[in-house]
């Protein structure tokens, strides 16, 4: 008789335990492709995958056998059908372990002789095949939220865009609970991270016995059952939150899925659980870092990583499909220096943030990309390899933007990266109609009164902001160009405002941040300027030259200094409107640190600048994003960040009001957004990610919805641990961790804020099936 035999694709274990034990309750909670139990008054039996011995203790275990499963059911009637196995394999010396159940049967051997026992079988005729993959623990594997509940009420959607075979997405309805119809799997062993991670009110790791829910979850690779009152108190497992920050690619089980040398991934997502709004078509791009190092030797930093881009492309229905579709894409920016380290397999430019060529001699700790980065190298071997190195390398990671015809990468401190819209391919960097080439060179203007030929090579670049804005009025795309003044101890900006058609300039003026030796992050447009907060930071220009450090770890931050803002009139203003709205500088702004704005705008009533950002209150973090360092950001170490308020007297020239905008104190959020149709004008609601609502640091785990009209119920006397149950919050859950939001006008909008999208990533951590529906989440 001729079998088909399934080769199932995971190790197994063969275990003993005295006949008093129990069946340890995570082995029958494990989904699994081959489980055996046997219980007789002498033992305890199991068969398992090797990933359940992790906590199995007074056993004897047999690890390292692989099964194969004959494919059934099998009639009773049959007879020989292991004989006509086992016989062939003893008299190659194969000794097995054979399980009958009641549809068939499986024959166990030694994994050391599994292809020898397969071509036994092709020789008596049988036909092997290999078996579905097992559950796998999927780096990175993210979902897209799609939420118009959050802005109306209505409806979520939840897309998985990285599965081993194939995609889901899930669709749901607005009620007030998570429901969750999770997969259990097998468990993933404990490690030193399997803690509830520590954040401001917490700052040493606790045990995860002290949730026992979140302890349950773990132990059982599954999602905690919760509902929305229970989540935004701040408690994340630090191993999910080290899994976030893991190099983007597939599992074992299905290593075809994502290239792992361009990032690369382009597939339909079919399975669709249901039904996407017909008026949701277009394409969503979004950017971060997804390769954390080279040969082994993971970044000093996150930010260090290579960018890695997404896209989703939401088709409308057709005759073919009565829904809309959704079609993946994802490749890595080849920049320059990814191409040269990819390469030559090692660092080969220094990283902004502390990742730097090694010298020959010099032999690193290579622990893996998904572990721990290698020991910071002696203070020598750091200066060898970097002193008067001046060669930083862009990474294009902070922000992708589609305009003009242009899907560009962005970095605040190079020239974006052009990518092709579809593919994703990289075409090169991009001047922005500059005409120039400044690959190579530093954001730093030539040395004055020094003839041309005697400047150093490296001199005369320039850098483009991470964070443009687009005028909702004219359509422009505002943004600017830096450059340092290094002699001067100032800095050279250039506004410039794009039109879509063609991405053709119309209209650029350069002016000087006397006194500023570092570009802000993000900046500010209103109707009639443009603002850039300019926070306390100082560089250790010695440190940088010498290699000792990275250019950011060479940033010092005053925390508690008062700050100041410039403000220029558009360049798009006419002589005569620049004369009503004229440059000025506004000093002594009390002490915060600005990182993202969400919008401004002018005040019809007082003429005064109002504008919302994230940021840190005055505090003692003497480091730039040091806490951001090593394999993940430490939340012990890292200052809350809420959304701010600020407003300025343009007549005054002073800020006249900086808090916490009213209403949303102890809401810890960041990356804040508004509906783009409100970018420079008073919105009545802003979008963010949320960390907790208790005024705590902590990982993301939600998307908050902050009213700004004056009707948000002001937190009196509110301190960090008292929950601010006021704002309306979506949490993920305490296994899934939220990326930057997303405002999508609704197709033929008229400008309501709220006939709008809200769209986010979501990494879960919780997965392990990453080919099958995994959860359903509705609100």
């Amino acid at each position: 008789m001729k079998l088909v035999l399934d080769l199932l694709r995971t190790k197994f274990a063969v275990i003993r335990l005295p006949p008093t034990k129990s069946i340890p309750p995570y082995v029958l909670a494990a989904d699994a492709s081959f489980l055996s139990i046997t219980k007789t008054a002498d033992e305890l039996s199991i068969v398992c995958p090797e990933s359940l011995t992790t906590y199995i203790s007074d056993a004897k275990i047999e690890k390292g056998w692989v099964a194969f499963k004959v494919r059934g059911p099998l009639d009773f009637g049959l007879t020989g059908i292991l004989a006509g196995l086992a016989q062939p394999l003893a008299k190659n010396d194969i000794s097995i372990f054979a399980i009958s159940t009641y549809d068939t049967d499986y024959v166990l051997v030694k994994e050391g002789d599994g292809e020898k026992s397969a071509v036994v079988f092709k020789e008596l005729g049988h036909t092997l095949k290999k078996a579905i993959p097992m559950p796998s623990y999927q780096a990175n594997a993210f979902m897209l939220l799609l939420s118009h509940a959050i802005l109306t009420g209505k409806s979520l959607a939840f897309l998985q865009p990285r599965p081993l075979t194939s995609s889901v997405l899930h669709v749901g309805t607005a009620t007030n609970d998570i429901s969750i119809d999770s997969v259990v799997s097998a468990p993933i062993p404990l490690d030193e991270h399997a803690v509830i991670g520590s954040t401001q009110l917490y700052p040493q790791p606790r045990p995860l016995s002290l949730s026992p829910t979140l302890n349950e979850s773990y132990l059982n690779n599954a999602h905690p059952d919760e509902s929305q009152p229970d989540l935004g108190y701040g408690q994340f497992i630090m191993s999910d939150w080290r899994k976030a920050w893991f190099t983007y690619g597939s599992s074992q089980q299905a290593a075809e899925v994502i290239d792992p040398q361009t990032g690369e991934a382009d597939y339909e997502i079919t399975d669709i659980d249901g039904v996407l709004p017909d008026d949701l078509v277009g394409v969503l791009y979004r950017n971060g870092p997804g390769k954390f190092g080279v040969d082994d030797q993971r970044v000093a930093h996150i930010l260090d990583a290579d960018g890695l881009v997404l896209r989703f492309e939401f088709r409308p229905p057709n005759g073919d499909s009565k829904s809309s579709r959704v079609k993946f894409t994802s490749r890595y920016i080849e920049t320059e220096g990814f191409l040269e380290e990819r390469e030559k397999q090692q660092f080969t430019k220094r990283g902004t943030f502390g990742t730097a060529p090694i010298p020959s001699w010099y032999t690193p700790n290579k622990r893996g990309l998904n572990a721990d980065p290698p020991e910071k190298p002696p203070l020598l071997a750091r200066m060898a390899a970097n002193a008067f190195n001046v060669d930083i390398k862009n990474t294009a990671n902070t922000q992708v933007i589609a305009f003009g015809g242009k899907v560009l990468a962005l970095w605040e401190a190079g020239m974006p990266y052009q990518l092709d819209p579809k593919t994703l391919k990289t075409i090169g960097s991009d001047s922005l109609g500059m005409n120039k080439d400044f690959t190579g060179k530093l954001a730093v203007n030539y040395i004055p009164g020094l003839p041309e030929e005697f400047q150093p090579n490296f001199l005369g670049g320039s850098a483009h902001t991470a964070h443009p804005k687009v005028c909702p009025r004219s359509g422009h795309l505002v943004g600017w160009t830096w450059a340092q003044n290094p002699t001067e101890g100032s800095m050279d900006v250039t506004f410039t405002e794009y039109e879509s058609d063609g991405f053709t300039i119309v209209a650029s003026e350069t002016h000087t941040l006397e006194g500023v030796a570092l570009a802000p992050h993000d900046m500010v447009l209103t109707e009639h300027y443009v603002m850039l907060k300019i926070n306390a930071l100082e560089m250790d220009q010695l440190s940088f030259l010498s290699g000792a450090k990275g250019p950011a770890e060479c940033l010092n931050m005053d925390g508690r200094a008062p700050v100041k803002a410039f403000v220029f009139p558009r360049p798009t203003l006419s002589a005569e409107e620049k004369k009503k709205y004229p440059a000025f500088v506004v000093e002594n702004i009390p002490a915060c640190f600005s990182i993202h704005f969400s919008h401004g705008y002018e005040d019809d009533k007082t003429g005064n600048i109002v504008s919302y950002f994230s940021g840190w209150p005055a505090n003692d973090s003497g480091s730039f994003l040091g806490a951001w360092g090593g394999f993940a950001p430490d939340y012990n170490k890292i200052p809350p960040t809420y959304y701010w308020r600020m407003e300025i007297d343009q007549d005054k020239r002073k800020c006249v009001d900086l808090r916490v905008s009213p209403g949303h104190e102890n809401m810890c959020v960041e990356h804040p957004v508004v509906h783009p149709f409100v970018q420079t004008k008073d919105a009545t609601f802003a979008y963010a990610q949320c960390c907790n609502k208790v005024g705590d640091a902590s990982a993301p785990m939600g998307y908050a919805k902050l009213r700004l009209d004056g009707t948000a119920r002001v937190q009196l006397n509110c301190k960090m641990g008292d929950a601010n149950d006021d704002v309306d919050v979506f949490w993920v859950g305490s296994r899934r961790f939220s990326g930057e939001p997303l405002v999508v006008p609704k197709h033929g909008s008229s400008g309501d804020e709220a006939e709008a999208y809200l769209l986010g990533l979501v990494y879960d951590a919780g997965m392990s099936l990453c080919y099958a529906p995994n959860s359903v989440i509705q609100i």
